[in-house]
């Protein structure tokens, strides 16, 4: 498989997954929706980030991902939320192809956070109220781009692997979302 072909036969491979979880998110057309989308993102992200901190990142990579966790925590408490992270047992990365299938998942939600953002502006979400993670993910564009330089500079690449790990990661998400409902007002920020 030659390296340009990698991002799209991983779209072509978690298309269902990404498909269910867009429907499952649904649009936040209030700010009960939005709250919901606060809390799933949190609880998926959280759980995410925590897998991240654990990974021994090959060497040669100068590149990481972009971390939301700590915005999400800040909105989350801005609405009053309670976010807990899910359980991510099933959520490993063994090699740099699976790492790099996660990834495409996580770097891959920045593209779309640019319409979210939008939307949350509308319901008067801001950058400093609500919506910062939306701020975070579509700051700095040329990370996707670095993601994908990656992805395409990686030696022995398992396009299989990349997409069980992308799919699993989906799969965690959905169950975030399926899990997921206004927990109590009582949030604590260090709930990861």
């Amino acid at each position: 498989m030659g390296h340009s072909e990698r991002r799209f036969a991983l779209r072509d491979r978690t298309r269902a997954n990404h498909e269910k979880l867009d429907t499952a998110i649904g649009a936040f057309e209030n700010l009960a929706a939005y709250r919901r989308y606060v809390t799933f993102l949190g609880r998926f992200r959280f759980a995410m980030d925590r897998v991240l901190n654990d990974v021994v990142w090959p060497r040669d990579w100068s590149w990481r991902p972009t971390a939301v966790s700590d915005s999400i925590a800040q909105d989350a408490k801005d609405l009053g939320l309670r976010v807990t992270p899910t359980e991510t047992s099933d959520v490993l990365f063994d090699d740099q192809s699976g790492l790099l299938g996660a990834i495409y998942v996580l770097e891959g939600s920045t593209l779309g956070a640019r319409v979210l953002r939008s939307r949350a502006a509308a319901l008067g979400m801001t950058d400093g109220f609500g919506a910062r993670h939306l701020a975070v993910m579509t700051r700095d564009m040329s990370c996707w781009q670095s993601f994908l330089r990656q992805l395409d500079d990686v030696e022995d690449f398992d396009i299989e692997c990349a997409a069980q790990a992308a799919n699993a990661v989906f799969d965690l998400a959905l169950r975030c979302v399926e899990t997921g409902g206004l927990p109590s007002p009582d949030f604590k920020a260090s709930a990861y």
